[in-house]
Formats: C-alpha cells, sequence, structure tokens
C-alpha cells in the first residue's frame, strides 16, 4: 500500500512538533540555570547591602 500525502503531511507535522518540544525543553533548561544564577547574585547582592549598611552605621556611631 502506498503511503498517501495526507500520511507524509502528518508524519512531517509530527517529527516537527517533536522537535520543536525538544527545542523548548532545551530553552526551559537554560532559564531554570539563568533564573537560579540571577537569584544567587540577588540574594548575595542583599547581603554585601545589609554588611555595607551595618559598617556604615559603625562608623557613624
Amino acid at each position: 500500500m502506498s503511503e498517501t500525502p495526507e500520511t507524509h503531511t502528518i508524519r512531517f507535522l509530527q517529527e516537527l512538533r517533536k522537535e520543536m518540544k525538544e527545542g523548548f525543553d532545551k530553552v526551559n533548561v537554560r532559564m531554570d540555570g539563568i533564573t537560579h544564577i540571577m537569584t544567587l547574585l540577588a540574594g548575595h547582592y542583599h547581603n554585601v547591602g545589609e554588611r555595607l549598611s551595618s559598617l556604615e552605621d559603625r562608623q557613624k556611631g
């Protein structure tokens, strides 16, 4: 039985959907990594800000 053009189209669309999903999965992993790094940096910056404020208060008092 020969395959109809519709079967080829369906197969093509299924492969395209699979490739797009894999691409989005990779983007999600990257975004999760970037979010993690930004959270760590924000926490570090906040900690440095508190320490600097504490040192400035001690210097004034």
